[in-house]
């Protein structure tokens, strides 16, 4: 399953065109990238939100406190009704979230480097998904927008979901 969904990682990044190099580059605060490949049953997603907007701050937890802040966020992540609600009958079959093994580190060099958390959620749906609302702006206060680009079972699109307007669909 998850050589499976790497692949559909692999083929969602090739397909719309993005390029490791200009993923990396892009890093506004209160923006956030969400990745959505679908193929047939199997439904996964990916998002990419700056630390800033995820922890509140973007260095390396230096105290107790930031580590207690990456520790709530890892176990919030590992429910995805904090993410996301689809619409249609899936069953989450995996998670993984960049703080699950990492406190933010950081080498020397780049203390004011911008850094990334990452989510991932691999779902099996019974039934067709025709859209869903993005619930990790309940989570995150400073997230206000989310460029979102996605392969489903009937084509390929981009759209950009806000805090005021959270709500993504397409026919499947």
């Amino acid at each position: 399953m998850k050589v499976f969904t790497q692949g559909l990682s692999v083929a969602l990044l090739l397909g719309l065109g993005i390029s490791a190099q200009a993923h990396a580059q892009k890093h506004v605060h209160g923006e956030g990238e969400l990745l959505i490949a679908q193929e047939g049953n199997v439904l996964q997603m990916q998002f990419i939100i700056p630390a800033a907007d995820a922890l509140g701050f973007e260095h390396q937890a230096a105290n107790l406190s930031d580590k207690h802040a990456i520790n709530v966020l890892a176990q919030q992540l590992k429910n995805s009704s904090h993410a996301i609600d689809i619409k249609g009958q899936c069953i989450l079959q995996s998670t993984e979230n960049s703080l699950a093994h990492s406190h933010i580190e950081h080498d020397e060099h780049d203390e004011h480097d911008h850094h990334n958390v990452e989510a991932t959620y691999n779902f099996n749906c019974k039934t067709p998904v025709m859209g869903f609302s993005v619930t990790l702006f309940n989570l995150m206060p400073s997230l206000n927008a989310l460029n979102v680009q996605w392969i489903s079972n009937t084509g390929q699109g981009s759209t950009e979901v806000t805090r005021s307007n959270p709500v993504i669909s397409w026919q499947s």
